[in-house]
Order: structure tokens, then C-alpha cells, then sequence
């Protein structure tokens, strides 16, 4: 039982950091595309099994596609070349992976839309009150 605490333990430390490593491998084209046309159907399979038994048992199923999408993602990665893995992983420290920058886009990009979706909500107010500047 202490050796399953540790195993999940260290697999939630290092989720976030894989996340972001096989997210800048995919999207790197260094990589090449049989390694990730072999992990998009490996999580598609994962995601919708073609037999669904083992989902039916309450914890053991989640567990089984969560060490299953693990496992997926490890051989991705291991895959990849030895550099390419490297330098993502640099950058990942650094805060400077194409993750982050993706990130930070997607952050900037929101904030744009509610701001001009809080403009139009105020000049449609202001509309209804008759006081349009």
C-alpha cells in the first residue's frame, strides 16, 4: 500500500510537467508524425474503448486508463528524439516552452473578448437608459 501511495504521489508531481513535455513534442515537427498519429489513437482508444469491461469496476476501471494514458504518454516521450526531449525540457523550466507561450495567447486572447464583451454589455445599458455618449 505505501509503494501504490508513493507510485500516485510521484506520478501527481510529475503529470503537470509530462503534460506540458508531450504537448510541445506534439507540436514540435521535429518529432516524427507516426510517433504522434501513435499517440492520438493509443488516448483515443483510451478515451473510448472499443470494450468497455474493465471501465464497469468502479476504481479499478479509472485507474486502468489512467495508468494506461501514462504509459502512453512515457513511450511517446521516449520515442521522441533524445534533443528534441532536452530542449522542451528546458524551456519547460525556463517558463518558456511553446506550452507557456500557448498559455500566455490563450490568456491574453480571453481577456481581449471579455473586455469587448463587457463594452458592448455597458453601451447596450447605457442604450437602454438613453444615456448613449
Amino acid at each position: 500500500m505505501l509503494l501504490s501511495l508513493r507510485l500516485l504521489r510521484r506520478i501527481a508531481r510529475e503529470l503537470p510537467r509530462y503534460g506540458k513535455l508531450t504537448y510541445c513534442l506534439y507540436r514540435d515537427p521535429r518529432v516524427p508524425q507516426r510517433n504522434k498519429l501513435a499517440l492520438a489513437a493509443a488516448l483515443a482508444l483510451i478515451l473510448n474503448p472499443v470494450v468497455d469491461v474493465p471501465l464497469r469496476i468502479p476504481v479499478f476501471g479509472e485507474m486502468d486508463a489512467v495508468a494506461l494514458t501514462v504509459l502512453a504518454v512515457r513511450m511517446f516521450v521516449e520515442k521522441a528524439p533524445e534533443h528534441v526531449v532536452a530542449e522542451h525540457q528546458e524551456r519547460i523550466s525556463l517558463g518558456t516552452s511553446v506550452f507557456d507561450q500557448d498559455l500566455r495567447q490563450s490568456r491574453e486572447g480571453l481577456r481581449m473578448r471579455l473586455d469587448a464583451l463587457r463594452g458592448r454589455g455597458l453601451a447596450v445599458m447605457r442604450a437602454r437608459r438613453g444615456t448613449v455618449p
